[in-house]
């Protein structure tokens, strides 16, 4: 009996190991990121995983750019495949939190989030009736980049730093594109870029107080004063030809035709700004003509669906925490950040290349700024509508007023107007 006891009692301790060693396991939460993040979110998460052992983050980086995401996203929430967060683009935050399948966390952000800490006016511009679903990745504005080589040589003075009215008109910006616009073919140099893709080109109508939308969400793609804004652009692209063509930018790329000091202005996002610092040339940045610019968000989203409530919200709570932040500014990734001490702690070190003013003049774009208007059908209407109609327009298969009256029509029709 005694020995039968002993071994019982030996079991019982070796079940009980067990049941310690499965408890003591980190929980994992799994990441979704476009493919294009995915080396450096792993880098991200290093010190994450060093400063605890309790959860492990398994990042798929698998699917390519926003909308790869989205709809990978889609398809393993239908199929009951576990995800607990996915970056995702601002188009389709709005249809996610529409069909219940994010996580509230409004509650945990206004306990957790200060306002010493953060910009909440970046959370602010992500809620939804009042409810927040998700975290911002990075905030980024359209600004433009210019090559200060090719301004010197021209003999043409530097544009203003200033936003608002102080900034360069949408003429400046056009007659300067037609002064350092030289050359032909292979050996051509345009004076400006800017993609002829409409939720760029909203950077030309918002400071005349206009949008693709109405009061209700009723679509202004018949309003006149947008289709003449369109229609400057599409001659400096198809009649002037001071930007390179569709074909163009398809062969060689921006970033290389900025690199190789053919592209004299161009209006991009800041989450390129590593490649036009290591372009080689003396960079220089300023406002969007008008000087009001377009503002965009992308969001970490956590999953309704979680198994993992608390561990999830620790993550999100790291990937905005102040040393993530920091870590996005030294390696110049991602643009500014939500994390407000880590803005101004980091001015000095992000955004190389650029003088103090110039860096400030980015950081003043977040105050001079608007976001697209976005709704659930927004990335339903961007895909199918909006970027196809954007691209037969750039490359001239449709005139302005083909394409714009295809858009109200297609947006009427998608939204019952």
């Amino acid at each position: 009996m005694k020995k039968l006891l002993t071994a019982l009692l030996a079991l019982l301790f070796v079940l009980n190991m067990g049941i310690g060693v499965a408890e003591s396991e980190p929980v994992t939460i799994k990441l979704m990121v476009p493919s294009d993040h995915l080396e450096f979110m792993e880098q991200l998460l290093e010190p994450f995983h060093a400063s605890q052992d309790e959860i492990r983050v398994e990042v798929d980086g698998t699917a390519s750019g926003w909308d790869g995401v989205a709809t990978k996203l889609i398809t393993m929430l239908a199929g009951g495949e576990q995800i607990d967060i996915a970056a995702v683009s601002t188009s389709y935050y709005p249809q996610f939190a529409e069909l219940g399948q994010l996580l509230d966390i409004t509650d945990h952000a206004r306990e957790t989030y200060s306002e010493e800490e953060y910009y909440w006016s970046v959370f602010e511009g992500l809620m939804i009736d009042d409810r927040l679903y998700g975290v911002p990745i990075s905030i980024y504005t359209l600004v433009n980049y210019y090559n200060k080589d090719m301004y010197d040589a021209a003999g043409i003075e530097y544009p203003s730093l200033e936003w608002g009215e102080g900034a360069w008109t949408m003429d400046e910006w056009r007659e300067t594109a037609n002064q350092l616009t030289t050359g032909e073919g292979l050996d051509r140099q345009y004076g400006a870029w800017i993609d002829y893709q409409l939720e760029r080109t909203a950077c030309f109508i918002f400071p005349e107080g206009l949008d693709y939308w109405g009061e209700n969400l009723e679509p202004r793609f018949d309003d006149e004063r947008i289709r003449e804004i369109h229609e400057v652009l599409y001659e400096m692209l198809h009649t002037d030809e001071v930007m390179p063509d569709a074909d163009t930018i398809d062969v060689t790329g921006m970033t290389q035709l900025f690199a190789d000091g053919r592209v004299a202005n161009a209006i991009e996002g800041t989450w390129s700004h590593k490649d036009f610092a290591e372009s080689g040339h003396n960079i220089g940045v300023c406002p969007t003509p008008g000087g009001l610019t377009v503002g965009y968000v992308d969001v970490y989203i956590p999953l309704s669906s979680t198994e993992h409530p608390e561990e999830t919200m620790a993550v999100l709570d790291y990937l905005i925490s102040y040393d993530a932040c920091v870590m996005k500014y030294e390696n110049d990734k991602l643009g500014p950040q939500v994390n407000r001490k880590a803005t101004e702690d980091c001015k000095d070190k992000c955004f190389s290349g650029l003088t103090p003013e110039e860096v400030d003049c980015i950081f003043a774009a977040l105050d001079n700024s608007r976001p697209l208007t976005v709704f659930p059908e927004w990335g339903e209407f961007l895909s199918n509508s909006l970027l196809p109609i954007s691209s037969l327009m750039e490359i001239g298969e449709y005139t302005v007023d083909q394409g714009f009256d295809e858009l109200q029509m297609m947006a009427n029709e998608l939204l019952g107007f």
